[in-house]
């Protein structure tokens, strides 16, 4: 075994090691299969990485990588804010006065573009580096401290009068967070620079604010979402343990373990507003949506208890027998078998052997022994009569670039070497079947077959043969040539499928070949529509997952695509660039849906490759659109491979139908997301995982009764990866209330901004709309809610003060938020925007909110012995475990985060801000050498490259070590592993890092003082 695992870790040998562009060798961890439900399993696993090579030029590499889940860490302890005296002289002069004698705030950036010149090195000052726990509490009391009902803001600046200061009082919300454990921070060497951008911080970073009545906003009291140091977890019971009564839930982003009392838990269905409004004409006058998110397949955390498995045999799961709703704890049982749906009110009968006495209270004596009883989300193990055929297996079809541009590019070989290395992660078993084609100007299959002696066995039979000689000998796989890309086919079907198990040496020996293959092929067309249309033809018979690796656009036969540009005014002509280019594509989507095939596409160039047509393919059919823009090995292998491999990795099901069920009195309007749908009540899903949320608008059909309950139930009838039929059901309960208030106190803030933000997303995804009309739409929903609560809950206060509902307090800089993104921005390329638009189309809320609000975190401050090893020690003093084995690189809690402004920029700080996806870095000109060398291991800031710098993993520091601990605390706490990008002052890249700083003025849109005022005098405007 220790030979064998010595050669699983060892760097690969053959040809794709030797290839100029190959990857870096990374080790692996095993992985058990998952299960049917089984807790979350690591989504990137631990490993080493060989020394640099020679060529590397002394850069680092990455010595291990995260992993999905894990435990939380439990701290109690908090930093000190970064603090108003680190802020420059004059913004902290200013912050430090009374309120009647603050300078007028302006949203202009100070000297050199925002970024202070102050020197905290190198000895901080003691102010700067206290790390009491009260110097904490206080600051955090000024930014965060708020009404439980509402929020006063600033009388209106237009007025003549003196603004007024905000009213506060009351008990902050807690701001959502993510979980997991992450990958290292490092990278790869590059073998060549990616092409810049043509942008740089001249034209795109924050711009001056001319003097307005908006520069008379304090930008300390404006809102701002609490920080949360991710430092314990809360439990979140779905009901009151004495009332019943269903529970609001916790932010969708923050730090909680739900469990289920009675009601499904909010990571698998939330809805915008955990009370229901009684009728139509009260949710209309709130200006609020009523919608739930629906993830049926959700990762539950490590300490959240799995769904539980009911078996009911033959008699299958207890329906109402009207409205085919699933029996759930929300049914009044009226006698020993007979029972009282509580979505169409009908009493129907059980079936004889399920029948119990009924209590003293009214309930089944059993009912805390059978789950559907007592739990909001159970999966039954469904009968024959759901199924129409023998459940599917998995099968998996690589369809890989391999045109000249694509082997230059390294894009072939990382694709090879990141499938070979996770074919072990394959859920299914002996029953899990692989193929492989590749493309340029033609489009080749690989039948791996056996010898001559073994022709002669059936079709049915082949993928089980194993493909060696009379020798032992594993025999070459034939390549089969498809000609014709304009009218593609795939050549004998049943021969290009495999087993996995019984065949992976001889997969592994195929995809070692492939870069070498094509090295010194011919420049030509690249037919990768051609290549898909054939592998839906090849898997036709069995279904399964197509997973294209792309380097560059289709440029001939079948689906050929063109470069599209956007002539006009971006942000006022309909986005016809958005809608597929080819209808060809959305037929072969539906086609493939219908013999429940799913699509994944791995996009990996650095050239325009129309993603707004691609995206069609995975939209319709569940799957999944990554992209690496600027594609570089080195950089970006890690981030492949462990995209890859969670993908095999996480919950997820195959051939399912979903259908949303609502309460009398309630509908299904429609449904939005990934999937196909050819019915009107039922969606198909030929492949579901637990990263996609299916968002369905709700409707009054009549008015509901005032303090009863209304419920929604999702039932997903799918085929697990072990090849089982399975039926899951979430049922959620929500009060029903007449009391406006009531409805606003209970509002979603996730859930309204993952509404807004796919609501945009599906409009301009269609083509027929302008970014100005998905601009006003969001606008307009922010407007009217606010416009409600002011008029209705609050009219009692000055007519000039903005008064916003507690639970909707940042609802107006989220709104910004997405106006700024890559989605909405008139300069984003075309698949900038595509690929932003796709990836929140399947957003559930917490992945929306980190998307539109980023965060900042000083990581100098972190880094830095006095503050960072106070907290630490702390932490160690209090008892805390993990620091109790004398390790103080131990995250969380995670230190506040800064607002999203140049202004909060120090020249000699040091910066990380995350938004769910990717980390970028920023290093102001100014940071001392010494540290830089610590941190980087380079001498000078000019030595720092975003195309080719990463962070390295083992140098022989505090610094160094703090830096990796820190980020992989964030890939942790976000679930993925998210690349990371060094950015320097001045850099040509840097207009990533500032076209994130949101709440500065820009070209993208006004600042968010301005944002605030101007929504202030739209609700003005609609009491006139």
């Amino acid at each position: 075994q220790q030979q064998q695992q010595q050669q699983h870790n060892a760097p690969p040998s053959g040809p794709a090691a030797s290839h100029p562009s190959a990857p870096p060798t990374m080790q692996q961890q095993g992985n058990s299969p998952l299960h049917a439900h089984p807790q979350a399993p690591p989504r990137v696993h631990l490993g080493g990485t060989p020394p640099p090579p020679s060529q590397s030029g002394g850069q680092h590499q990455p010595s291990s990588t995260g992993f999905r889940g894990g435990q939380q860490q439990q701290a109690s302890s908090s930093y000190p804010q970064p603090g108003l005296q680190q802020h420059p002289p004059s913004m902290s002069s200013s912050m430090s006065q009374p309120p009647s004698q603050q300078q007028n705030f302006q949203s202009a950036p100070p000297a050199m573009g925002g970024i202070s010149q102050s020197s905290r090195y190198p000895n901080p000052t003691p102010q700067a580096t206290t790390t009491t726990t009260q110097g904490y509490q206080q600051s955090q009391q000024q930014a965060n401290v708020g009404g439980v009902g509402a929020r006063t803001y600033p009388q209106y600046p237009e007025t003549t009068t003196a603004p007024q200061q905000p009213q506060y009082g009351g008990q902050p919300q807690q701001q959502p967070q993510h979980y997991q454990q992450g990958m290292p921070s490092g990278g790869y060497n590059p073998p060549q620079a990616p092409h810049s951008l043509n942008q740089g911080f001249q034209q795109y970073g924050p711009q001056p604010t001319p003097q307005s009545a908006a520069s008379k906003i304090d930008p300390s009291q404006i809102p701002r979402p609490p920080h949360d140091p991710h430092a314990e977890r809360t439990i979140f019971d779905t009901r009151n343990s004495q009332t019943g009564a269903p529970m609001h839930p916790p932010g969708a982003t923050s730090n909680y373990m739900a469990r289920d009392v009675g009601n499904a838990s909010p990571r698998f269905i939330r809805a915008t507003t955990s009370v229901v409004p009684n009728q139509s004409d009260l949710l209309q006058t709130s200006g609020m949506p009523l919608a739930v998110f629906v993830n049926p397949l959700a990762t539950l955390k490590n300490d959240e208890v799995q769904v539980p498995i009911v078996d009911n045999g033959g008699m299958g799961p207890v329906r109402c027998l009207r409205c085919k709703a699933y029996v759930n704890p929300g049914m009044r049982w009226v006698d020993h078998f007979r029972f009282a749906c509580n979505f169409c009110a009908h009493v129907s009968e059980c079936p004889r052997e399920y029948a119990c006495a009924l209590g003293s209270d009214g309930k089944r004596q059993d009912w805390m022994q059978r789950p559907e009883l007592c739990r909001g989300s159970v999966e039954y193990i469904a009968p024959e009569e759901y199924m129409v055929r023998a459940p599917m297996r998995p099968s998996y079809f690589f369809v890989i670039d391999a045109s000249p541009s694509a082997v230059q590019s390294g894009v072939t070989v990382s694709a090879c070497e990141v499938i070979s290395r996770t074919l072990d992660n394959i859920q299914g078993g002996d029953a899990a079947s692989v193929g492989i084609a590749t493309f340029d100007g033609t489009v080749h299959f690989y039948a791996i077959r056996g010898d001559d002696g073994n022709n002669d066995t059936s079709n049915e039979n082949q993928e089980n043969e194993k493909p060696t000689t009379s020798n032992g000998v594993t025999k070459t796989p034939k390549m089969l040539i498809v000609p014709d890309v304009d009218d593609p086919y795939a050549p004998l079907p049943k021969d290009l499928l495999v087993n996995l198990n019984k065949n992976k040496d001889a997969i592994k020996t195929l995809l070692k070949q492939i870069p070498d293959m094509f090295a010194n092929s011919r420049p030509s067309a690249v037919a990768s529509g051609a290549a898909v249309k054939s592998a839906i033809d090849a898997l036709k018979y069995k279904g399964g997952k197509i997973m294209l690796f792309l380097g560059s656009m289709c440029s001939g036969g079948w689906g050929k695509l063109e470069v599209r540009t956007h002539s006009g005014n971006v942000e006022k002509e309909p986005l016809k660039i958005m809608k597929p280019a080819e209808k060809c594509y959305q037929d072969c989507a539906v086609e493939a849906a219908e013999y429940q095939i799913g699509i994944d596409v791995f996009v990996c160039g650095s050239q325009p490759v129309d993603l707004a047509t691609l995206g069609v393919l995975t939209r319709t059919t569940g799957g999944t659109l990554y992209r690496y823009p600027n594609f570089n090995v080195q950089l970006d292998f890690a981030q492949m491979l462990n995209d890859l491999r969670w993908n095999f990795l996480r919950p997820q099901g195959m051939e399912a139908v979903m259908r949303v069920r609502a309460s009398q009195g309630l509908g299904v309007a429609e449904y939005g997301g990934y999937f196909c749908k050819r019915t009107p009540t039922d969606v198909d899903l030929p492949v579901l995982d637990g990263e996609k949320s299916i968002m369905v608008n709700l409707r009054y059909e009549d008015k509901l009764v005032d303090g009863a309950e209304a419920y929604v139930q999702c039932a997903l009838l799918y085929t697990t990866m072990n090849g089982e039929r399975r039926i899951r059901v979430h049922t959620l309960a929500l009060p029903v209330t007449s009391v406006l208030g009531t409805l606003f106190r209970n509002a979603d803030l996730d859930a309204q901004t993952c509404f807004m933000v796919r609501k945009a997303a599906n409009t301009l995804l269609g083509g027929k709309h302008t970014i100005a009309a998905a601009k006003d739409a969001a606008l307009a929903q922010c407007v009217s809610s606010l416009y409600a609560y002011r008029k209705y809950c609050a009219s009692n206060n000055a007519s000039g003060q903005l008064i916003l509902p507690e639970a909707l307090k940042t609802l107006p800089l989220y709104a910004i938020g997405m106006y700024k993104s890559n989605g909405l921005r008139t300069e984003a390329s075309a698949d900038d925007r595509a690929h932003w638009l796709f990836r929140m189309l399947k957003s559930d809320p917490s992945e929306t909110t980190p998307s539109v609000y980023p965060r900042l975190f000083p990581l100098h401050f972190i880094l830095e012995d006095d503050g960072f090893q106070a907290n630490q020690k702390q932490k160690h003093d209090d008892g805390d475990e993990a620091s109790g084995t004398g390790n103080t690189d131990v995250f969380p809690p995670f230190p506040p985060c800064q607002w999203l402004s140049a202004e909060k920029l120090d020249g000699d700080g040091l910066y990380l801000l995350e938004d769910g996806s990717e980390i970028l870095v920023w290093v102001g000109r100014n940071y001392p050498q010494d540290r830089l060398k610590e941190v980087f291991g380079v001498d000078t800031v000019d030595q720092l490259d975003a195309r080719q710098s990463m962070l390295p993993p083992n140098l022989p520091n505090e610094r160094n070590k703090r830096m990796n601990a820190f980020i992989n605390a964030m890939r942790k706490a976000r679930s993925g592993y998210m690349r990371m990008r060094i950015l320097k002052r001045n850099d040509s890249m840097e207009t990533l890092f500032y076209n994130r700083l949101i709440e500065d003025r820009s070209v993208a849109g006004m600042s968010y003082v301005e944002f605030l005022c101007h929504v202030h005098r739209l609700i003005q405007n609609k009491f006139a």
